[in-house]
């Protein structure tokens, strides 16, 4: 019996270290990583980028609905800096289970009370610049503000090795989705740009 008990105890830390680097997994941070995404209504493209402000706190130029963000890892969750607050803000809970449910109130108009739910680890999505598929991602599905009746974001899928693949937000045109079209990840060179 004692030693089970001590084998559960030793177990633990390990399994919540995995969850947490398999969260970071899906979303890796280093200076120099940059994503860019094409729109599947006109095929423009946009970029976000990933720059070292210090040692573990990066800058993402470009994220979808927040120009600028300041990040770091905790654990599992990534955490954004509210300078409104003056505090640092679980963001983007990779690791929680699925059917978690959060709320995000960062100060950028697309980030303010907004509820996020994490609807699946194990998606599978297909991105078409790309041509291929990605699996065991993680899906945020996004609930924007309810002051916000015709924009927001709706929903993130992050793929692990490589971060964020594709996003979808509601227009006043109506929805709209980003796929990953290119990228660059730890110096690894992904799509054809």
């Amino acid at each position: 019996m004692a030693a089970s008990l001590a084998f559960l105890v030793l177990a633990a830390p390990s399994a919540a270290a995995s969850t947490d680097d398999a969260a970071r997994s899906c979303f890796p941070l280093a200076q120099g990583n940059r994503w860019t995404f094409d729109d599947s209504r006109t095929g423009a493209g946009s970029t976000m980028r990933a720059t070292r402000v210090r040692p573990g706190v990066f800058r993402l130029d470009g994220f979808p609905g927040a120009s600028a963000l300041r990040v770091r890892w905790a654990g599992g969750v990534l955490q954004a800096w509210d300078a409104g607050q003056r505090r640092w803000e679980g963001f983007l809970r990779l690791a929680a289970r699925k059917g978690t449910t959060y709320r995000v109130d960062l100060p950028h108009p697309l980030w303010r009370d907004v509820r996020v739910s994490v609807s699946s680890r194990s998606a599978v999505v297909r991105v078409e610049p790309l041509k291929r598929s990605f699996s065991k991602a993680v899906r945020l599905t996004l609930e924007p503000s309810p002051g916000l009746s015709d924009a927001g974001i709706t929903g993130m899928v992050f793929a692990p090795g490589v971060g964020l693949v594709r996003w979808e937000e509601l227009t006043f045109t109506g929805p709209v989705a980003h796929a990953l079209s290119s990228a660059r990840v730890n110096g690894r060179k992904i799509g054809r740009r």
